[in-house]
């Protein structure tokens, strides 16, 4: 059962001896990713995975359906595991705030003996055992190099590697408000460690297919602009996959079309699903929190970023996204 977020969380000096105890007295542990996995999440994943695997420890990883595809850049991808045996009795989490984001996974997690939940969501739920939660961080992989480095795990470069490639998406690039002088460090430590920032730039963005630019520009076609550019929002549609060659994977990307265009308060991308399960991407800028736009529906994530999930047909989800949007925006005239 979750339990109330704590008032203050504990500090990675206050658990990093439990789950030193944890990794050394673990016949196996799974490290966990979220559902339709970042590059926060499961870069963290594999650097704390092939972190541990360099010490000794048997460690899996494995993501909920689908398999991340656009993230096969990351070193060890080839190790992710997708459906397949039981999760087993330790379970480390990655970079999610809530039982809900491990889609078929999710009694598992609620069913192990210990879950080490490893976060910087300020939503986080604690579900975990032990809860590992810095919401100044600017990514979980910032979280997980201070627990590697306590546990004294090597930082090959491999594993600098995937948690650059988790600093470097989560901040946008290091373009986000979220992007501070510890990040520019612990990234400049990476780059020391091994990472290659211009490979995980050129992955991270200028590597699209066809078939994900055809996506967009069929979703930026059909933009709609509301109350003075401070409302944007689009759609990707079944019929719009089909007619682009693409699937949902694709859509990544194009909610940061949307919220470049400079009167953008806040920018929504709807996401069909199946005909009766939708979902929304949101970004805000000050004053709006994209939390306030999904947390009514069951949704959440950063200030400036955060999604959410329907049991109800595309035009059902936008009507009712839609509302909060406009009261929102509203609100702050």
């Amino acid at each position: 059962m979750t339990v109330a977020a704590p008032a203050v969380w504990p500090r990675l000096e206050d658990v990093v001896d439990p789950i030193r105890t944890i990794v050394q007295t673990s016949d196996q542990v799974t490290c966990l990713a979220h559902k339709d996995a970042d590059a926060d999440s499961l870069g963290s994943a594999l650097a704390f995975a092939i972190a541990l695997r360099s010490i000794g420890q048997r460690v899996r990883v494995v993501v909920p359906e689908p398999l991340p595809r656009l993230l096969e850049y990351l070193p060890g991808f080839e190790t992710v595991e997708v459906g397949g045996a039981p999760l087993g009795d330790t379970v480390f989490t990655f970079d999610c705030a809530t039982l809900g984001r491990f889609g078929e996974r999710r009694a598992e997690v609620e069913h192990a003996s210990i879950v080490v939940n490893i976060d910087h969501h300020l939503s986080n739920t604690a579900f975990g055992t032990i809860n590992l939660v810095d919401a100044a961080a600017s990514a979980t992989g910032q979280v997980i190099y201070g627990l590697l480095r306590e546990l004294g795990a090597p930082i090959s470069p491999a594993v600098a590697t995937n948690l650059y490639a988790a600093l470097f998406t989560d901040t946008g690039g290091f373009r986000h408000e979220n992007t501070t002088e510890e990040s520019l460090r612990l990234a400049a430590a990476l780059v020391a460690a091994g990472a290659d920032p211009g490979w995980v730039a050129l992955k991270s963005y200028k590597s699209r297919s066809l078939a994900q630019v055809r996506l967009e520009g069929l979703a930026i076609a059909q933009m709609h602009s509301e109350m003075n550019g401070r409302l944007l929002w689009s759609e990707v549609t079944i019929a719009m996959l089909e007619h682009a060659g693409a699937d949902m994977q694709d859509a990544e990307g194009i909610i940061d079309a949307l919220q470049s265009i400079d009167t953008m308060q806040i920018a929504i991308l709807f996401k069909q699903h199946t005909a009766d399960r939708s979902k929304i991407s949101v970004r805000t800028r000050e004053p709006i929190d994209a939390t306030e736009v999904c947390t009514p529906f069951g949704g959440g994530g950063h200030r400036r970023a955060a999604g959410a999930e329907f049991g109800d047909p595309l035009p059902i989800a936008e009507r009712r996204v839609l509302e909060v949007a406009r009261r929102l925006i509203d609100s702050t005239r």
